[in-house]
């Protein structure tokens, strides 16, 4: 293993322990698609960080293990310079992240480095692998094993391993060929990780998340785990929440200020407010504290577990945006996802969020299971009256390791798969899922007819007419 220091991170040393890299094919392409999802063509949205991999160079630097990061779309690197790159680095292992639609160019990009570098270890990490370890094995041999869940607390182990398949196996959460064993530890004590070293990034590749209008906006979890049920989510970091202390948030927040002149946050918390009293302590030590003077902040959370009392408190402590999973606009239909919230509770959140002057924003899914034509339209009709800033219309897509893949395989709800090509799996892309009662090309012409009823809003002019109506933006 090469230790680090300080110093040697700031030189940027060539050679490496481990090379981690965001893999794309077209980073021309991919970074033009980015662009084209923004609701405001000078606003940014989705366009940050990965806060995994900030995680995990900042493990490594506790470790003294030496580590960088590529993004090849915001790095604008080609397949033939990270093949140089690693040549110069000779990393001892890389280390690919992808979601399921990334899957097919990870697994090219690795065995391009293989047949052009001898002597390579390379490793997958991310949800998709983590739902299919053996299976993204059997089909992409590049990769000679996979790191399911969290890794931070056997980054270590791994690089000591040295790319040997036998000390490798013994590692839980470390899946080889041939091992069964495809379970992982959670990190049961979040506050003793270190915070992510954005300092290994280049920050301004990464303008935000969410439209914050500021200078640098950041990304944050508040807590890891989801003890929900949805059927369409995989919950990628497991199903028993751990949630971070008030303080432990608070000082990351401050840290980023002044390390960073971060200026608002973006929490990517799958339900930021698990916990009523968490988010009440958070809200007022922000406000005590002065924080929600120097940042904006932004989140996702449940309808149910919101007030109009709630709302204003977050308001004062600095949230301006939220997004909220709607997913369909039937009763019966939300019971059946095990979304557990009903469309009243859609109405209420949204009519509070806009009171308190917090701009929401939200999301339908067409093709869920059960789901008609007379659904869609029932979601389109709900969205006109919601009247949010932004509103987007998935297609339904059966990711590994969720409920909604199960019930496909097994034809429930008339449901069918129409193809485990991964480079298929985005919700706006090529169909790979589709019902006796929505086709594929139906579900694709209602998503364009949904979205012919929402345009994208100029945000100045939607406040405008939302503090018309009354409400307290």
């Amino acid at each position: 293993m090469r230790r680090n220091n300080d110093s040697t991170y700031e030189n940027k040393v060539d050679a490496l322990d481990v090379l981690f890299v965001n893999p794309s094919l077209d980073w021309k392409l991919d970074k033009q698609t980015k662009i084209s999802q923004r609701v405001q063509n000078d606003i940014p949205n989705q366009e940050t960080p990965h806060i995994g991999i900030a995680y995990l160079l900042a493990s490594a630097k506790k470790q003294g293990i030496t580590a960088k990061y590529f993004d090849m779309v915001a790095d604008e690197l080609s397949v033939l310079q990270l093949v140089e790159l690693v040549n110069k680095t000779k990393p001892s292992l890389i280390g690919f992240t992808a979601f399921s639609v990334q899957a097919n160019v990870a697994g090219a990009i690795a065995e391009s480095l293989k047949h052009e570098v001898s002597g390579l270890v390379i490793c997958v990490g991310g949800c998709h692998a983590s739902a299919l370890p053996q299976r993204t094995l059997e089909e992409f041999p590049a990769f000679d094993f996979v790191v399911c869940g969290e890794g931070e607390k056997i980054l270590s182990r791994i690089i000591e391993a040295d790319g040997d398949p036998a000390l490798l196996s013994k590692i839980q959460g470390v899946v080889t060929r041939g091992k069964t064993d495809v379970s992982w530890n959670p990190v049961s004590d979040v506050d003793s990780l270190p915070f992510p070293a954005w300092e290994e990034f280049n920050l301004d590749k990464y303008p935000g998340t969410y439209p914050h209008r500021t200078k640098r906006e950041l990304p944050m979890v508040a807590g890891r785990g989801c003890p929900y049920r949805c059927v369409f989510c995989c919950r990628a970091l497991g199903d028993v929440p751990r949630l971070r202390s008030v303080l432990s948030v608070v000082a990351e927040i401050e840290y980023n200020i002044e390390r960073f002149g971060c200026e608002s946050i973006a929490f990517l918390d799958e339900t930021f407010m698990l916990k009523k009293e968490w988010a009440k302590e958070f809200f007022e030590t922000l406000i005590r504290r002065g924080i929600n003077r120097k940042i904006t902040w932004s989140c996702s959370t449940r309808v149910s577990q919101t007030s109009p009392e709630l709302f204003q408190r977050m308001k004062e402590a600095g949230c301006y945006y939220i997004f909220f999973g709607l997913e369909s606009a039937n009763n019966e239909t939300l019971k059946t996802i095990k979304k557990n919230i009903t469309v009243e509770d859609i109405y209420n959140a949204v009519k509070w969020s806009k009171q308190a002057g917090i701009i929401p924003v939200g999301a339908f899914i067409i093709g869920l299971p059960g789901d008609t034509e007379d659904h869609v339209r029932q979601a389109i009709d709900l969205g006109k009256k919601l009247n949010l800033y932004s509103i987007t219309f998935p297609i339904a897509v059966p990711f590994p390791g969720t409920d909604l893949r199960k019930w496909a395989e097994k034809n429930q709800y008339g449901m069918k798969i129409l193809s485990d090509n991964w480079a298929r799996y985005g919700k706006q892309g090529p169909g790979v899922m589709e019902s006796v009662d929505l086709s594929w090309n139906r579900r694709k012409e209602l998503q364009q007819i949904a979205y012919s009823y929402f345009p994208k809003q100029n945000m100045d002019e939607y406040l405008v007419h939302q503090r018309k109506l009354g409400y307290g933006f």
